[in-house]
């Protein structure tokens, strides 16, 4: 048996990267929930009717995320993990601050929103590399998990509190006031938390924490790898569409609550549908597990998702005929979201057993990034014209939507149908820890 030491410290590193992701994550969304108010707030300073306004803030990140993917490995291999997190560390403190301090001029924001999304696309493509470095075998899903908990933590806190410290109420005095002491506030508590990792991060342990580390990949290599694997090209595809709608209706979520008829930015639908994914991101993958089928739960998410996306689309039509259509929105958001945080972890797993042997962190990886991509498209159509081609990009996502329902049908179902934790079981025992 493999004997490996483990270190306490490792908790502190694992905290210092929840805290900055966490507070990166609100930074990206800080006014998605209320864009409209914010849209106010600057309006005498961005061009009508242009691609340029609120949602252009959500629209760099996933931009950023996508060209900073691939060079992320090489700039690691070049500097170092830890360097290359204290860099990013840096960029976010200074470009919280200045967003703050410069919060009344939006091309100061845009160009701290640019600074701020370097910064946390080299972060975020070096997560599966930290918990490797630190953590065993057998604790690395945890401390993965705690990672992806911080995320949409940070996104239901900023879907809470942006629209409780600005004025959202278009029929009040002040419309959109209170942005700045939003974005001031904000900037303090992110650069605090980037400079816990500025100086609480380490390289690595004094010994290894495991006898079997992750192999981190470029993408390039990934990509290659996986369009070898019969069927992982129809489920990428089909995993970004998921994958890109979801970053496409956070980011867009207070564009969305106008479409459905509620006037105030007041965030609602974005907590519906946060909530609803934390239920569906526990519920169905134990039910996929306990059953061993990933294809039909992945269909259901598909139909479920499909389903959700429909009532918003259909929303205006819903409106001739009922008093309000709010209601269904709000239903929507609870279903949306449940079905769509639950596809993203189940089809982490899916596209890892149909691509077995492969690393997983490879498979991953390549599903972020093309999640991105498609989140950038659609995301680019929605802000055209200020919005004008909102309701016809929700038609053709359910249109493709379907279609990729169709897809599913012709991918097979896992090769392997083991879950993590039995796919690990072997190695995990074969490797004795010790705390040190």
């Amino acid at each position: 048996m493999k004997s490996v030491r483990v270190y306490p410290y490792r908790w502190v590193v694992l905290s210092a990267l929840m805290a900055v992701i966490l507070a990166s994550e609100m930074q990206w969304l800080v006014l998605a929930p209320i864009s409209r108010a914010a849209g106010s707030f600057y309006g005498g300073q961005i061009p009508p009717d242009s691609l340029i306004g609120p949602d252009i803030l959500t629209l760099i990140h996933l931009v950023a995320f996508v060209f900073l993917s691939i060079p992320s490995t090489l700039i690691i291999d070049r500097v170092g993990l830890k360097w290359t997190l204290r860099l990013s560390a840096v960029l976010i403190a200074v470009f919280s601050l200045l967003k703050g301090f410069g919060a009344r001029n939006f091309y100061v924001v845009v160009a701290s929103q640019i600074g701020l999304s370097v910064a946390h696309a080299l972060i975020m493509n070096n997560v599966t590399l930290v918990a490797a470095r630190w953590f065993p075998l057998r604790e690395r899903g945890f401390a993965t998990g705690l990672v992806s908990f911080a995320q949409y933590l940070g996104l239901l806190l900023i879907m809470i509190i942006s629209p409780r410290l600005v004025v959202t109420n278009p029929r009040m005095e002040g419309y959109g006031s209170g942005i700045p002491s939003l974005l001031f506030w904000l900037g303090i508590i992110t650069a605090v938390g980037a400079v816990a990792v500025l100086f609480l991060f380490k390289e690595k342990p004094p010994t290894p924490a495991s006898r079997e580390p992750i192999e981190i990949e470029s993408y390039l290599t990934s990509f290659k790898i996986l369009l070898k694997k019969k069927h992982m090209g129809g489920f990428i595809a089909i995993f970004g569409l998921v994958w890109g709608l979801f970053n496409v209706f956070i980011a867009k979520i207070d564009s969305i609550t106008a479409f459905i008829g509620i006037q105030n930015s007041n965030g609602i639908v974005g907590v519906l549908l946060l909530l609803g994914g934390m239920v569906g991101s526990v519920v169905i993958p134990i039910l996929s597990d306990y059953t061993r089928k990933r294809k039909v739960f992945f269909l259901i998410c598909m139909i479920g998702i499909a389903a959700g996306v429909l009532v918003f689309a259909v929303t205006p039509l819903l409106s001739k005929y009922f008093s309000s259509s709010v209601g269904a929105g709000f239903a929507a958001a609870i279903i949306l979201g449940f079905f769509f945080q639950s596809a993203i972890p189940l089809g982490y797993q899916y596209a890892s057993e149909l691509s077995y042997p492969a690393k997983e962190a490879s498979s991953q990886g390549v599903l972020l990034l093309y999640g991105h991509f498609v989140g950038v498209v659609f995301l680019v159509f929605m802000n055209l014209q200020g919005g004008a081609f909102l309701e016809h990009t929700l038609i053709a996502s359910v249109i493709l939507l379907f279609v990729s329902v169709l897809g599913i049908l012709f991918i097979k179902e896992s090769p392997i149908i083991v879950t993590e934790d039995e796919r690990l079981r072997e190695a995990v025992g074969k490797e004795s820890v010790h705390q040190s």
